[in-house]
């Protein structure tokens, strides 16, 4: 048996294609795989930005007529390609488990000096969705305190997008992490006449002249389905379709389905300024919304949806306030020691767990990455100069951060600094929480929302009735120790935050 598997000509599509005939060849040793590449609508127009261009599948309708003519069997699409609205000819088969699906801003290090001089940025990306929701963040992320972010359109593949930034056209280029990802390890998918050997140095070497931030779904979710690609079949295929089956990876295909959905529902379209991402945990439904419609409404949501809320309809004196917190803790920076500064100076990666580590610590930083945990934290160490490259958006322990293709590093080892009675591992207590004598001043309150264990901890020690409320906290670390404290009988359910919290209670 022959399959003929059908893509878009550029690097990342035949790369993708290659992936897809691959997990085919894995699953079927028998079956033998053909390729076929042509350019589409997309490819061969690169003067128009592509939200000047048909708003529905200039990347993919070329491809079409071929596989209901049983030209070829299978199509590979960069799934966000896809318009939101299928016909009926062709369905959707299958995907490969999920790339990265944030979005990735590479800066020139040596146009640095002068964004520091200017306090403006000027970045190549065609897409209405970045350009509307990164400006207001990048003011508060850069370390340079920026008063203006430009943007030009830009089109071609992701080297020639590349070269254009290193050209001198702008200072930095926003790209989807997912391509530079899967590039940059396309050598393992070299082919017998089709080698990637050339465009992987290419493209690692215009990244090690880069600075990079991976920007945070919470502040700008990437484009529906980015980071996921899909095998698109003629309808009436059930013997390919029970084949790719083989191959799907349905969590994958469940959040993308998801986001689409969504995205229809605001017409569809690359043209829209709207970003969409979702990601299924064991505690619930991860969903960040953000942008602008058409008719003018602004969209901003980033929210768990959990299975079963605790608490419904809570009238606000029955709420724990988080003025409150403050008075559970004092903070006493702990020295810096000759063997904490040796260990930061060897470390690859700095986490930095929380926006209150002591100066003395932020000014031992050189050149290691920086990952935050919040977006408070990330904007508080930018004012203090730190180019921070990520962050885990809140999600503790469930972010995937995803650093090591581009660090060209497989196992780079990990820091974090935090307070002393941190469970984090490994980590330099930077500063302890030293408990206030005062009261709780507790008038009664059912329903609590905790910042960290630590809060939680000290308010039992001084209330212990608030064991037995109604409890919730962020996704990580904090709720594997608050719900071992409050025992089985317990109630915690886990949020994003606070604000997300009391917005699905109230």
């Amino acid at each position: 048996m022959c399959l003929i598997i059908a893509s878009r000509k550029s690097d990342l599509a035949r790369l993708q294609a290659y992936m897809v005939g691959g997990a085919i060849k894995d699953k079927r040793p028998n079956i033998e795989i053909e390729y076929h590449f042509k350019s589409s609508l997309g490819d061969k127009n690169q003067d128009d930005p592509l939200w000047k261009m048909p708003s529905q599948g200039v990347f993919t309708e070329d491809f079409r007529s071929d596989l209901i003519a049983g030209k070829v069997d299978m199509v590979v699409h960069s799934w966000k390609d896809l318009p939101t609205e299928m016909s009926n000819d062709t369905i959707l088969a299958a995907t490969l488990p999920r790339a990265d699906h944030r979005d990735l801003l590479l800066v020139k290090k040596s146009a640095i000096p002068n964004i520091k001089k200017v306090k403006s940025l000027k970045l190549l990306s065609s897409s209405p969705r970045r350009m509307f929701n990164l400006e207001d963040f990048l003011k508060q992320a850069f370390p340079y305190g920026l008063n203006a972010v430009e943007f030009s359109d830009v089109r071609g593949n992701i080297q020639t997008r590349l070269n254009k930034m290193l050209e001198g056209k702008a200072d930095g280029l926003i790209v989807a992490k997912a391509a530079i990802d899967r590039l940059l390890t396309a050598g393992n998918f070299n082919q017998k006449n089709d080698s990637f050997d050339k465009s992987v140095k290419a493209i690692r070497t215009i990244v090690e002249q880069c600075e990079f931030m991976v920007l945070p779904a919470s502040s700008n979710p990437p484009a529906a389905a980015q980071g996921a690609l899909v095998v698109e079949i003629a309808n009436g295929r059930e013997g390919l379709a029970d084949i790719l089956s083989e191959i799907n990876c349905k969590q994958t295909f469940e959040d993308v389905k998801v986001e689409r959905k969504i995205l229809a529902s605001y017409g569809g379209g690359c043209h829209q300024k709207i970003g969409v991402w979702v990601n299924e945990l064991e505690e619930g439904l991860v969903i960040s919304l953000k942008g602008e419609t058409d008719a003018g409404e602004k969209l901003n949501q980033f929210s768990l949806l959990v299975k079963k809320l605790m608490a419904k309809d809570v009238a606000q004196a029955e709420i724990f306030r988080s003025s409150k917190y403050n008075k559970l803790f004092a903070r006493e920076p702990i020295s810096i020691s000759a063997e904490s500064l040796e260990k930061i100076a060897k470390t690859d990666v700095l986490h930095l767990a929380s926006p209150n580590i002591p100066d003395q610590y932020i000014d031992a930083i050189d050149d290691q990455i920086i990952w935050a945990s919040g977006i408070t934290s990330w904007f508080k160490f930018a004012a203090k100069g730190i180019w921070v490259n990520g962050v885990d958006d809140n999600l503790g322990s469930s972010a995937n951060r995803q650093l090591e293709i581009l660090l060209n590093n497989s196992n780079p080892n990990w820091l974090t600094l935090t307070h002393e009675s941190s469970p984090s591992t490994p980590a330099i207590a930077t500063y302890k929480l030293v408990p206030n004598s005062t009261s709780l001043n507790y008038n009664g309150e059912q329903y609590f929302y905790w910042r960290s264990a630590s809060a939680f901890r000290r308010a039992i020690e001084l209330e212990p009735e608030i064991k037995y409320g109604i409890h919730a906290c962020g996704v990580g670390q904090s709720l594997a120790i608050i719900k071992e404290i409050v025992g089985d009988d317990g109630m915690v359910t886990p949020f994003i935050s606070e604000e997300d919290w009391l917005g699905q209670i109230s």
